[in-house]
């Protein structure tokens, strides 16, 4: 059985995300919905106390001695929604301004694109005008995702407070005024936005074409005349080009004639200060001495779309001789380019020491404070030396007395940054000179950074002896830097926590402990470590009532109290019936054929750019224009219920995929690519690996997933109207208010059969990969049925067939079939009907088919259809001979592909996958299983996902973690647990079946419903 659990991440709370976001986007920063005042304004109407300078006076403030803090929050209402019409039209005036900014700023880089355009000669991809012009429309695409990200924030901000306000006065006043107040803004206007989007693409598409020699232009127009009325031709020319030319060639011969004959035009210090500018990072020290000495450069210049000068250009080449002398002609060392860095910036983000110190030392007599000059990003000097780890750099400026606290909860923390990287040199520098240990905007402080990420163990160590508490909880979810460690499975960090005095016993806000979210993402070194160290079993004892897990807290509700979201207001919604829902059989296949692609990110990225951060990449794509599929919309990068996508197709022959990946909202594709039909006819499952071309055919990137194809059942089908689906249904105990439990049809017991088939597609009963026969083991999927029956017989297999029909318990059936060497079809005719069977399908995944030599194993196509046909065989026999004779079947399978197959072949039998961590398994070796067969929040993932009836684990997790029973059940999934010995009363209550060593699947009483 081939168990995998649908996962409910932790989800950031919004307060949260939106402080982050302002933090990230800093000058857009005071321009957010101010929620938190919003949330307080609700609290504080909501017990008649109004918050201090409100803007209007409480209305009715006799309703406030009523004690019901709704019929107060409705006495107030236009107090609220004044304050929210005034945060509603400050976002709105913002936008508009940033609108108008960037509608500027493409019109004059369009233009200027148009001015180079206009010459005859293509200018070459090292000219000045074009590297400035490119990275100008790049800076602009960056600014407008930042606009982008500005909406998204505010108009989610938006509907939440609206649905705080409705949860506490009880009203629906959400819709409403999001349709007809907010929605009609033109700050949610998306239209203008992708417009921007679509024009800043094709330009930069069209001057990159341009600029290697194609004359391309993908909007059609091609106009002779600027907006404002200016003609084409003027601009950077034949002697920018030339002069450049020389200054690289370092022939300064012929770059002084150029210079000399430059001197009678008219605009000849405008040519050589341009080339200068542009020469600076390559441009040989004699060829640039040329240039200074020649009269001719304007030291003060600026790049008219960067605004770079010549200091910002020698630190961000690191040309330190050349910086040197430039500060001896005066050039401004406090001047800020479009990016709002100061040379400062550059010189500690490139680490060169040197430079640092010489502009340091200028700065120091113009203006102290400029050595924790922010750019536009937030960041100091001190910052980028940080995040690009220079150690010597960050040194420098911490003696140069750079600041190494923030100065409000806007700023980054620089311990904190050092911290996330895993730099413990910087961290070290930090600590040394008293850097705070305080919490980001997320609510994280430095050692659960380095827990979380994992990169430094002794920066653990390193904190703790500075003060740093290991035991301190997050501001986020109380988690401690044990919980992040164990939940991301850091194993090495884990143990230096545990090592070092950090509690393995706390519990977090939900009551949970760190064994709980190591068991549940499947990290089973890190419950070893736990267990060793005495944690807490999951947060639950086994005779505690059940707590709600991270799944439930949204999806259930209590029969006596509603349930209560983050911010701790009810949720108005109705209780559940009464009576239980019924859901009878599956969805399945009958004509079509189910694709389905899986885009893991286990080896890596899925969607990989060669030059990373070029291509504004937001939004996969995914269609098809050989049928009649909707295209699906992924968000990039990808999250966690995005990575599989599934669809049902006529047919395999003439089936495409198209992959288009476009900006979040422009509709210019960036790259594309399609997957052809023979990448999916030859096998059931795969890799497949596409490339990604831009507009111009050329390779950009890649496009990576894995696949499986279900074809529809090929035999003869039960037909419903004969046979009866399963069914199953959920409902809720009074004494245990917050928990689904999972109900069905299934009752009694099942004896389990191992299926295999041999080479020429029988299905038979064995339990091992391969046969042991003349001192080798030969597998049984390369073995004929009659080779197979011929080593049985020398065997002395013919004992089983003879007891078989006298059969006397479910146990000894498991043991005298295992190596009977029995067909299934042969089982099946012998067996009392009463008996009911699991048939465990054994089908090897990738790994296992490299391990034990099975690369005769048919695809899982063929291998399911041979098994449903001989069990769709029996039950139709059965019924010729009694309308009222009916055996029950589960299916089971180690093997998700399988279990998926099963599922969408037939509506009559339950599937169950197993997780992979079984009780003779030890902890060390299920450890090295691949992650999506032992990480129980991917099995509920999987079972839930493919409609499947419920999953298989060991009874051993359920023992060291019982709240996982709880995550498994309110994902509506029968939880059957596989014991190695007798299970404990404990074990019992809080799961619906049992899965004993003698191979017998008993499901409790109370599921039958």
């Amino acid at each position: 059985m081939y168990e995998k659990l649908l996962s409910f991440p932790l989800l950031l709370k919004f307060g949260k995300t939106l402080a982050k976001r302002q933090l990230d986007i800093p000058e857009y920063a005071a321009s957010f919905v101010n929620y938190k005042a919003l949330k307080k304004l609700i609290k504080h109407l909501g017990v008649g106390v109004g918050p201090t300078a409100p803007p209007v006076p409480f209305q009715n403030t006799g309703s406030r001695s009523s004690g019901d803090p709704r019929a107060t929050l409705q006495a107030n209402r236009a107090t609220f929604f004044f304050r929210l019409e005034r945060e509603l039209e400050k976002v709105n005036t913002f936008y508009l301004q940033k609108e108008e900014e960037l509608k500027l700023r493409l019109k004059t880089l369009i233009d200027k694109k148009k001015i180079m355009q206009s010459r005859s000669q293509t200018t070459s991809k090292i000219s000045t005008t074009y590297i400035t012009l490119q990275e100008g429309f790049q800076q602009f695409e960056n600014d407008l995702n930042k606009l982008q990200q500005f909406v998204e924030i505010n108009a989610t901000a938006f509907s939440k407070i609206l649905k705080k306000w409705d949860k506490s006065s009880k009203s629906r006043t959400k819709e409403l005024y999001l349709s007809r107040a907010v929605e009609v803004q033109p700050c949610f206007n998306r239209d203008v936005i992708t417009e921007l989007s679509d024009q800043a693409t094709t330009s930069l598409l069209e001057l990159e074409a341009w600029a290697e020699g194609e004359n391309i232009a993908f909007d059609g127009k091609d106009s002779e005349q600027l907006a404002d009325g200016r003609t084409l031709g003027s601009g950077e020319g034949e002697e920018d080009t030339e002069l450049l030319k020389a200054v690289f060639s370092e022939n300064t011969t012929a770059l002084k004639e150029w210079i000399n004959r430059l001197k009678s035009s008219g605009n000849s210090r405008q040519v050589v200060t341009r080339t200068f500018l542009a020469a600076i990072a390559e441009g040989s020290e004699e060829s640039l001495g040329v240039l200074m000495d020649s009269g001719m450069v304007d030291f003060q210049y600026e790049d008219e779309i960067n605004e770079r000068n010549c200091l910002h250009e020698a630190a961000n080449a690191k040309r330190v001789s050349v910086l040197s002398e430039l500060l001896k002609r005066d050039v401004d060392v406090s001047r800020a380019d479009v990016y709002g860095r100061i040379p400062l910036h550059y010189a500690a983000m490139h680490g060169h020491v040197e430079m640092v110190q010489l502009l340091v030392n200028v700065m120091s007599s113009v203006m102290s404070s400029t050595i924790d000059a922010m750019d536009h990003d937030n960041f100091t000097p001190l910052i980028h030396a940080i995040t690009h780890n220079q150690q010597e750099v960050v040194r420098q400026l911490i003696n140069c007395n750079a600041r190494v606290d923030p100065r409000d909860e806007k700023d980054y923390i620089p311990l904190n940054l050092a911290c996330q990287h895993g730099y413990c040199e910087i961290s070290e520098i930090l600590l040394q000179h008293r850097a705070r240990i305080l919490p980001d905007a997320e609510g994280l402080y430095p050692q659960h950074l380095v827990a979380r990420s994992g990169k430094s163990v002794q920066l653990l160590m390193t904190l703790k002896q500075y003060g740093a508490n290991p035991n301190e909880p997050d501001k986020l979810f109380q988690w401690t830097a044990v919980f992040h460690a164990a939940s991301e499975g850091h194993v090495e960090c884990l143990k230096t926590l545990l090592e070092s005095g950090a509690r393995g016993d706390i519990l977090d806000e939900k009551g949970l402990s760190a064994m709980y979210y190591a068991a549940w993402e499947g990290h089973l070194e890190c419950m070893q470590l736990l267990s060793a160290a005495g944690g807490a079993l999951g947060g639950l004892g086994t005779a505690a009532p059940m707590r709600p897990s991270p799944a439930s807290i949204a999806s259930t509700v209590s029969g006596t109290q509603m349930t209560i979201d983050s911010d701790g207001i009810p949720d108005l919604s109705l209780p559940p019936p009464i009576l239980p829902l019924r859901r009878y059989g599956h969805n399945f296949l009958e004509n079509k054929t189910f694709v389905q692609l899986t885009f893991d990110e286990t080896d890596g990225k899925p969607i990989v750019f060669y030059h990373e951060g070029k291509y504004p990449a937001a939004r996969l794509t995914i269609s098809s224009k050989s049928s009649d599929l909707i295209p699906r919309n992924i968000l990039l990068p990808l999250n966690e219920d995005a990575k599989i996508v599934s669809f049902q197709i006529d047919t395999l022959d003439m089936f495409t995929i198209d992959f288009d990946i476009y900006p979040t909202f422009g509709s210019r594709v960036i790259a594309r690519t399609v997957a052809l039909p023979n990448a999916f006819s030859t096998q059931s499952s795969g890799h497949c690996v596409l490339p990604l071309f831009d507009t111009r055919l050329r390779a950009i990137g890649q496009i990576s997933f894995d696949f499986q194809i279900i074809n529809p059942f090929q035999g003869v089908p039960l037909e419903i109207t004969h046979f009866a689906t399963y069914w199953k249904a959920t409902n809720q105990f009074d004494s245990h208010p917050n928990a689904l439990i999972t109900g069905s049809s299934l009752a009694g017991e099942y004896g389990r059969l191992c299926i295999q088939l041999t080479s020429d597609g029988v299905p038979v009963i064995y339990p091992s990969w391969s046969i042991p026969f003349s001192g080798l083991e030969v597998p049984v999927c390369s073995v004929t049925h009659a080779q197979f029956q011929k080593i049985g017989a020398q065997a002395g297999s013919e004992e089983a067939q003879q007891r078989l029909p006298n059969i006397q318990s479910l146990a000894e059936l498991h043991f005298l079939l295992a190596y009977s060497f029995l067909t299934l079809r042969e089982v099946l005719s012998l067996l009392p009907v009463d008996v009911h069977l699991d048939l465990n399908i054994i089908y090897p995944t990738c790994t296992e088919k490299r391990h034990h030599g099975l690369s005769g194993t048919m695809n899982a196509n063929s291998f399911v259809d041979a098994v449903l046909t001989v069990v769709f065989d029996h039950a139709r026999a059965l019924k010729q001979e009694s309308s009222d004779l009916t055996r029950s079947i589960v299916f089971s399978s180690f093997n998700s592909n399988v279990c998926t197959a099963l599922n969408w072949k037939q509506p009559n039998c339950m599937e169950f996958p197993t997780y992979q961590l079984e009780p003779g398994d030890d902890l060390q070796g299920a450890a090295s299983s691949a992650r999506s067969r032992t990480s129980l929040k991917e099995a509920v993932r999987f079972a839930s996902s493919n409609n499947l009836m419920g999953i298989i684990c060991s009874s051993r997790l359920m023992e060291m973690v019982p709240a996982l029973a709880q995550s498994v059940k309110v994902a509506g999934l029968v939880l059957v647990a596989h014991t190695a010995s007798d299970p404990s009363q404990s074990i019992i209550s809080c799961v619906d079946g049992v899965l004993s060593k003698e191979g017998v699947l008993k499901f409790e009483e109370t599921i039958d419903m």
